[in-house]
C-alpha cells in the first residue's frame, strides 16, 4: 500500500481516509518493527487524535479539543505504542512540521560530554523536535542534571515559541510535578496537547 493512497486531492487539498491511514500505519509497522506489530483496539481514539493533528484536520481538531498551534505531550506506560506509533505519524506531517525524535537519555548523555554547546541545536535552531522518554534518567548520571538539562532545554523551547516540541513520557501529572516541579509541569499542560495512553501490551 502507498501513502498517496491515504488520501484524495480535493480542489486540491488532501481528504484523508482514516481507515486507510490506519492500513498504512500498520502495514509500515509490521515492515519496520516486524510481523507481530498490531495497532491494538485500544490505541485507535489516541491514533484518530494523533492523526487529525498531523493532518491538520480541523474540524476532527475540534472535536477533540487539540489545539493545532501546539505541541504534543503523549503520557503511557511501557510498551504502550507511543514512540513506534510517532516514528509511523511523521509521513503525515507537512515537510516542515516533520520533527526528529530524541530519547531525553541522549540529550542528557551529549550534555554531560560535550557541555553547553550540545543543547544549543535545541534550543537555537528553529526546528520541530519529539523529546523521547521524559523522566528516564541514564543510570550513570544524577536525577538533578536531568532536571537542570531537560527541564530547562524544554522549558526554553516552549517559553520562546521554537518550532513545534513534542514530548513522550511515561510520567503522569504526580511524578512530573514530583521530578521537574509545579511550574513545568503547568507549562507543558499550558503549551501542549495531552494524548493519554493507558494499555501496556508487547508490540515485539
Amino acid at each position: 500500500m502507498d501513502f498517496n493512497q491515504t488520501f484524495e486531492l480535493i480542489n486540491g487539498v488532501r481528504q484523508y481516509n482514516y481507515f486507510k491511514c490506519i492500513q498504512y500505519i500498520q502495514l509500515q509497522g509490521s515492515s519496520l518493527y516486524g510481523c507481530k506489530y498490531l495497532i491494538h483496539t485500544s490505541q485507535r481514539q489516541q491514533l484518530h487524535k494523533l492523526l487529525a493533528y498531523a493532518t491538520a484536520d480541523r474540524e476532527a481538531c475540534t472535536f477533540y479539543g487539540i489545539d493545532l498551534r501546539k505541541g504534543l505531550l503523549i503520557s503511557g506506560p511501557v510498551n504502550s505504542g507511543k514512540t513506534s506509533l510517532l516514528h509511523l505519524l511523521k509521513p503525515f506531517f507537512e515537510p516542515e512540521k516533520q520533527y526528529s525524535i530524541r530519547s531525553c537519555r541522549e540529550v542528557v548523555y551529549c550534555y554531560d560530554l560535550f557541555g553547553e554547546q550540545s543543547l544549543q541545536r535545541y534550543t537555537e535552531n528553529n526546528l520541530p523536535y519529539c523529546f523521547d522518554d521524559l523522566g528516564i534518567v541514564p543510570s550513570c548520571l544524577s536525577l538533578k542534571m536531568d532536571v537542570y538539562v531537560v527541564g530547562e532545554m524544554i522549558k526554553t523551547r516552549l517559553l520562546n515559541k521554537r518550532a513545534d516540541t513534542h514530548i513522550l513520557t511515561r510520567m503522569n501529572v504526580g511524578a512530573l510535578n514530583k521530578r521537574y516541579g509545579k511550574h513545568f509541569t503547568a507549562l507543558l499542560f499550558c503549551n501542549l496537547n495531552l494524548i493519554e495512553f493507558t494499555e501496556s501490551f508487547n508490540l515485539k
